[in-house]
């Protein structure tokens, strides 16, 4: 038997503790996990019949290992329906002197995308079990009430689904990244999930709690100045910039008013070659711009 992902560097180890296919049950989630340990304690246990399993484990170096196919359940998240409707995750860390790396995290978003793309998911999300991504410890049934984030060295969720994302839509807003055209997903609103960003929040405004998780979205982690982050920071960074630009535009115009009539020059010149120089350095970042102008009365 051998895995059944798409991503080239995952290896079979294989568990016995598996139900034979799903019993009836569709996927409809990824659980996320932490190991309380290393990816090769991790395989140990996993080896041993008649204990635990999970679909896959990550180690600290990225390093994937599968141990039951996605065709079959899991033994997993101590829940029947979870386990044959889950893929589940494993992620080294979760104890004292054992990390979860960002390589760790950075190989379960790979391959959550990957999950995601064979299941058709356009966008991964985290609402409790509403969600297509659940914590384990959100599971009836399951006593790891710190797994897979809340324990030492736990889990980063959010980076984990945030960077698949990207990977599944492309999205960057680490650089010149539109923020009110900014892809939410089909969670959102269903059926409308090809609307921009600023749209589909005045449709979600009364799921606060909806509203609150995509808003503290992050991406890289943020920079001090806001520019980068969460987007509700990058909103604030925007709005302050913006208000701060029209402050500058506002004090530069008087300046000039000011400065031409002491030379004695007729404002109106004096934009106008303003409003040229601008053009010129406008045109050449390949933004088009068209200038227009007022006859005085």
């Amino acid at each position: 038997m051998k895995g059944d992902n798409s991503v080239s560097d995952i290896k079979w180890v294989g568990s016995p503790n598996h139900y034979d296919g799903r019993n009836g049950y569709a996927i409809s989630h990824i659980t996320l996990h932490i190991m309380v340990g290393y990816l090769t304690g991790t395989d140990s246990v996993f080896q041993r019949a008649g204990g635990a399993s999970a679909h896959y484990g990550i180690g600290g170096n990225g390093e994937i290992h599968q141990y039951v196919s996605e065709s079959d359940g899991s033994w997993s998240d101590a829940n029947f329906a979870s386990n044959n409707s889950t893929v589940s995750i494993e992620h080294e860390g979760g104890m004292a002197g054992v990390p979860c790396t960002r390589a760790c995290m950075d190989a379960s978003a790979r391959l959550c995308a990957e999950i995601a793309r064979r299941q058709g998911w356009g966008r991964l999300w985290h609402d409790g079990r509403n969600g297509n991504v659940w914590l384990h410890r959100e599971i009836p049934g399951t006593d790891h009430y710190g797994c897979p984030d809340k324990a030492v060295n736990g889990l980063d969720v959010n980076y984990v689904i945030n960077k698949a994302n990207e990977i599944l839509g492309g999205n960057d807003m680490t650089s010149a990244g539109d923020v009110w055209n900014y892809g939410i997903g089909a969670e959102g609103t269903p059926g409308k999930d090809n609307q921009p960003a600023w749209v589909r929040l005045s449709w979600m405004h009364k799921d606060t709690a909806r509203l609150y998780a995509l808003l503290s979205r992050t991406d890289d982690g943020g920079t001090k100045d806001g520019s980068n982050g969460d987007i509700y920071t990058r909103v604030c960074y925007i709005d302050k910039r913006v208000r701060e630009m029209s402050a500058t535009v506002t004090a530069q115009a008087a300046a000039i008013e000011a400065l031409s009539k002491a030379l004695g020059a007729n404002p109106a010149d004096i934009a106008a070659t303003v409003e040229k120089a601008v053009k010129a350095k406008l045109d050449a970042l390949d933004i088009t711009v068209t200038a227009t102008s007022k006859k005085e009365e």
